[in-house]
């Protein structure tokens, strides 16, 4: 495969090609590892009971964030950082919020200038991550329309 720009040639046959898909898969058994408790006794339950468990489940979700802060900034040098944002940004009083909006992670994700690009590559992350996560439990899947809300500034 090759490009033309400016009448000069481009070979694209170095570059390996990987599926966003299989990278969240790589993300999602990484953050599984990680989420499994550290007690060899409590690693026999079962992944349908572990997922009822809220630290479990949080280790997961922190897992998951992490890989994803990492491929959002891998991916485009304009990213500087990447941070987990705890509760609802930009919501000052208390008021009560529906489960599946305090189930997202908000990742403040600081650029050096916006990219419509990098926004994409955030979608598209956040549906890969809900189709993996949905492979663990169907249940989970239909809970969640959006697991990551990126936040983006400059």
């Amino acid at each position: 495969m090759s490009t033309v720009i400016d009448n000069a040639k481009a070979a694209f046959t170095d570059i390996n090609l990987m599926h966003l898909q299989d990278i969240v898969e790589t993300i999602c058994n990484h953050a599984l590892a990680r989420a499994y408790p550290p007690f060899p006794s409590r690693k026999k339950l079962e992944l349908e009971e572990l997922l009822h468990d809220s630290t479990f489940v949080e280790r997961f979700r922190v897992g998951l964030m992490q890989g994803a802060a990492y491929l959002l900034a891998a991916s485009d040098e304009r990213v500087l950082a990447v941070y987990r944002v705890e509760g609802n940004p930009g919501v000052q009083t208390r008021v009560k919020t529906n489960t599946a909006e305090a189930a997202k992670t908000h990742l403040l994700i600081l650029v050096s200038n916006r990219s419509a690009a990098l926004n994409a590559l955030a979608i598209a992350l956040d549906q890969a991550l809900i189709r993996e996560v949905g492979k663990l439990s169907p249940k989970l899947q239909h809970e969640q329309k959006s697991l990551l809300n990126p936040i983006f500034i400059t």
